[in-house]
């Protein structure tokens, strides 16, 4: 066999070795990093902070009886935490709840943080739906597409 088919099936092998590797490390779930732990109970996970990054002063936050709009909906349910980002880099506003929740209400309550970001920043909450230029086309890909943008909101992934 000659040299270069050597070199490219080995090239081959190489990259469908790497691929194998990357869709195991994309599965994995690593606690303390980003995800949850394996092992974590419902208990402990309501009482987790969730926590949004929010470019303005801590100031312009809000706290007690001004919070952001979203979160006033949880106002009695939640704990809310106002300090400075690291680094100077604007405010991390932080919300977790007192007592029992589901996992919807833990959904909602990651949406509403994300909403009172956008609120802060922006001055108004950024909509998918409707779409700007009209209606999307019947396609699978479309499909897919509203798929994901009616899960996205809880999932905080889109």
């Amino acid at each position: 066999m000659a040299l270069p088919k050597m070199l490219t099936r080995a090239a081959g092998a190489a990259a469908d070795a790497g691929g194998v590797v990357l869709r195991r490390l994309q599965n994995a779930r690593i606690p303390g990093a980003g995800m949850p732990p394996v092992h974590d109970d419902a208990r402990r996970a309501v009482a987790r902070w969730r926590v949004v990054t929010v470019l303005v002063s801590p100031d312009q936050v809000g706290v007690a009886d001004d919070v952001p709009r979203p979160l006033a909906d949880f106002r009695d349910r939640i704990e809310i935490r106002v300090t400075p980002a690291p680094g100077d880099k604007g405010t991390e506003l932080a919300a977790r709840f007192r007592g029992p929740a589901s996992d919807d209400d833990i959904g909602e309550l990651r949406s509403a943080l994300r909403r009172a970001k956008q609120l802060l920043e922006v001055g108004e909450v950024l909509r998918v739906d409707p779409v700007s230029h009209g209606r999307r086309e019947p396609t699978p890909q479309g499909e897919l597409l509203e798929e994901a943008a009616t899960q996205a909101p809880k999932g905080g992934v889109l």
